[in-house]
């Protein structure tokens, strides 16, 4: 498993770019990854995103995660808007940055017995209010996107 964010640059502003490309191998078939990206309340941390809109599971659908840190409420908005089961899935981001939308993409790319899993995702935050510097923000989000890989790891190669 690997994480390599590109540079994050901040404005004055505080809007800072979070850029990353994560990818963990899984004993396991792409079909049998694939629920686990439907639904990824088992192993995504932070705020779970709620339905809003749409049909569940399929381009369209509508879910957002809202949380209130430090007292300032903050949301994400996740569109579905390519799905190609069981291989590819990518979402578009609403952080409510001026420079919205990011986007997010998992691709699923067979191995023989395994899958290459892989996870990029491009957004804009706004952290002036988060009370943290740039690199601490990149830092955490590097720490969360492997903990949730390999959380996703640990339940689809579960026994049983």
């Amino acid at each position: 498993m690997s994480a390599r964010p590109a540079p994050v640059t901040a404005t004055p502003s505080r809007i800072v770019d979070l850029v990353t490309h994560n990818t963990v191998e899984i004993l396991a078939e792409p079909a049998d990854i694939w629920p686990f990206l439907l639904d990824t309340d088992s192993w995504k941390q932070g705020a779970k995103p709620t339905w809003e809109s749409g049909e569940p599971n399929a381009v369209g659908e509508v879910r957002v995660a809202r949380a209130v840190i430090d007292g300032v409420e903050y949301a994400l908005t996740v569109e579905t808007v390519v799905l190609d089961p069981p291989h590819r899935k990518v979402v578009k981001l609403l952080t409510g940055s001026p420079e919205d939308p990011g986007w997010a993409a998992w691709q699923l790319v067979p191995l023989g017995r395994s899958t290459l899993v892989s996870y990029d995702v491009y957004s804009r935050h706004d952290i002036a209010d988060a009370g943290m510097t740039t690199g601490d923000y990149r830092a955490a989000n590097r720490l969360r996107f492997d903990a949730e890989l390999a959380e996703l790891t640990r339940l689809v190669e579960k026994p049983g």
